[in-house]
């Protein structure tokens, strides 16, 4: 096993004892054949199971049933789902936007001057090895970068196939994590920015063979519903974006509307901190 799977896998640990989160209802996969399990996407991230025969729990997982609900969802180690309980959002409501309000803006990120000063802001951001949801990790990381040193990164999003997801029985069906630019040897090079999988600025495939298991290469995709339209289709995908997306939600908000973010919603930065770092600003 590479050093790197090694330590993803040490790091997922607590991740599989009795887990509880407030989150909604993304998706539900029922799988190709009679017996497979039924996999639950959470807003989270989080990918929850249910047994094929458990009718009465299936029973409450209607799409029409869940949309737009927020739920108490308690796990057990093996990530079947428990307990399922109606609640009030922990985060903020994702806000909505008329068809009619767009960024015609075009964002550039900034060009870090050289590596040494990346490692360095890689270096300065707040690492709590506490499980928290990789969305609100990277929107703080982000703003703070942005508030300290003014720097516009962006975000690298990477989707887990249900393929994947099934054949590796893989906990997440999303992560993201910011990147950046930076001038290394004459050039602009891009590195992700994981402060809590990685060591370091990370070069693309790098990043993506920390999750990947069987190192497979990630599709590039450009729309939320190139990967939303193929979720059987090949192991993985990545999706660059700006810093101010908070979740997939925005993406598809994007691809639907026409409207791109461009400035950070500060009570999705606030939730961010609580639901991270414990931390109210």
């Amino acid at each position: 096993m590479r050093v790197f799977g090694l330590l993803f896998c040490l790091m997922s640990l607590p991740a599989l004892a009795m887990t509880e989160l407030t989150t909604q209802i993304h998706d539900i996969d029922y799988g190709m054949k009679p017996k497979d399990e039924v996999l639950i996407l959470l807003t989270s991230g989080h990918v929850a199971k249910v047994l094929p025969e458990n009718k009465v729990l299936l029973s409450k997982f209607a799409l029409e049933k869940t949309k737009g609900k927020w739920f108490k969802v308690t796990m057990d180690d093996n990530r079947f789902i428990s307990g399922l309980e109606p609640t009030t959002p922990f985060l903020p409501a994702v806000i909505k936007t008329r068809s009619d309000q767009k960024v015609r803006s075009e964002y550039v990120p900034t060009t870090i001057a050289s590596m040494d000063i990346a490692k360095k802001y890689f270096r300065e951001a707040r690492y709590n090895p506490k499980d928290s949801q990789c969305f609100n990790r990277a929107m703080v990381w982000s703003y703070e970068w942005w508030r300290d040193h003014s720097l516009k990164s962006n975000k690298l999003l990477i989707y887990f196939t249900r393929n994947y997801i099934r054949r590796y029985n893989f906990e997440w069906w999303f992560h993201i994590a910011p990147y950046v630019h930076i001038m290394e040897n004459g050039k602009v090079v891009e590195r992700v920015m994981d402060v809590k999988y990685s060591r370091g600025p990370s070069e693309f495939t790098r990043w993506t063979n920390l999750f990947m298991r069987n190192d497979a290469p990630c599709q590039v995709i450009t729309k939320y519903s190139d990967y939303a339209d193929h979720p059987y289709s090949g192991e993985c995908y990545i999706q660059r974006t700006n810093m101010y997306t908070y979740q997939p939600a925005d993406l598809q908000m994007n691809e639907a509307w026409g409207y791109t973010k461009d400035k950070f919603n500060m009570d999705e930065v606030r939730g961010a901190y609580l639901e991270a770092y414990d931390e109210r600003l």
